[in-house]
């Protein structure tokens, strides 16, 4: 243990990469449930302080009437499907570090699945199709096929007695593996927002024309080359990610995510000194290059630094024991 110390080192909590794609879809849901209960809070503050009216079943959102919901009743709904993301969220990230602690979690999954599978088939009873609702269509994937698909993988884990490597990490890949977790997170985010956008686009007249930044196109073109644009976007950051992540346990195979990070750099650095020659000042620059160019830039050096460590200790597997 002292000699840990000495060269700064800790072990890492053993995962396995089922266990690693559960924290990220926990850490996404985290992040929604928030925005969620944000936009809940924002509603029953509206109607509390009587800038709606309560009780009005005509409440009208950026100029969508919603038949039938009052202020009241939607800031309520908003706030518990809030507050089920940041449950469930945190019922994941506990069994992303545990797979022992995995049967709260998966109790949940299969308990909003039947819930939404009962009032699928009561809708069906009642004459209306509920399943091609967006935000029960999403529900159900989210909980039905991702979230319990998930569980049931750490749960079988589990019971074979499989257990994830853990790794002796120093400061550099400490900070690898948050920046690959950030990259993660972000990718799966990104699809997210993606596919919600894609859904608003595409319920306007194709024939409408969107502007979007300097560009201007029909809604139908438009549609269809966002979703692709972002998913594709976010497959590549999710790929990313992983390279990192798998080099910061592993300092022998980083050299795969270093040359990503140094071309990543190297783009993001022609593009950020192309807008700035182009505008003429640094204030006009988006943001994003300015993030793209730092954040590739510390992977970069994170890279290097760990790409010259001894390979005769750090990173090594402990298969879960503790080296002292």
């Amino acid at each position: 243990m002292h000699s840990l110390r000495e060269r700064g080192e800790v072990t890492s909590v053993p995962q396995t990469p089922a266990q690693v794609t559960l924290g990220v879809i926990s850490a996404v849901m985290a992040i929604l449930g928030g925005i969620v209960l944000l936009a809940g809070g924002l509603v029953l503050f509206a109607a509390a302080t009587g800038q709606v009216d309560a009780f009005d079943s005509g409440l009208s959102i950026a100029g969508i009437t919603l038949s039938g919901w009052s202020p009241l009743g939607l800031a309520v709904v908003v706030l518990g499907a809030g507050v089920l993301l940041c449950v469930t969220a945190w019922l994941g990230l506990v069994a992303s570090r545990s797979s022992g602690r995995v049967g709260p979690y998966r109790f949940l999954c299969y308990l909003v699945g039947l819930v939404l599978l009962v009032a699928i088939l009561w809708s069906w009873g009642a004459g209306t199709v509920l399943i091609f609702n967006p935000i029960v269509l999403s529900a159900t994937i989210t909980y039905v096929v991702v979230c319990s698909s998930l569980a049931d993988r750490v749960q079988r884990e589990h019971d074979e007695g499989v257990r994830g490597e853990s790794f002796l990490l120093d400061g550099h890949q400490r900070a690898l593996r948050l920046l690959s977790e950030v990259l993660m997170v972000s990718a799966a985010l990104n699809a997210v927002i993606t596919v919600i956008l894609w859904y608003a686009i595409s319920q306007l007249d194709p024939s409408q024309t969107v502007t979007l930044g300097s560009a201007s196109l029909m809604a139908g073109q438009l549609a269809g080359r966002a979703l692709t644009a972002g998913l594709v976007s976010s497959a590549v950051n999710l790929i990313v990610g992983s390279l990192g992540f798998r080099g910061a346990n592993q300092p022998e195979k980083i050299r795969p995510f270093l040359w990503v990070s140094a071309i990543s750099l190297a783009y993001a650095a022609v593009q950020l000194v192309g807008a700035i020659l182009s505008s003429g000042s640094l204030g006009s620059v988006q943001t994003s290059s300015i993030t793209d160019a730092l954040l590739y830039g510390a992977c970069t050096y994170l890279s290097v630094k760990i790409r010259r460590q001894s390979r005769g200790h750090k990173g090594a597997a402990t298969g879960g024991e503790m080296s002292c």
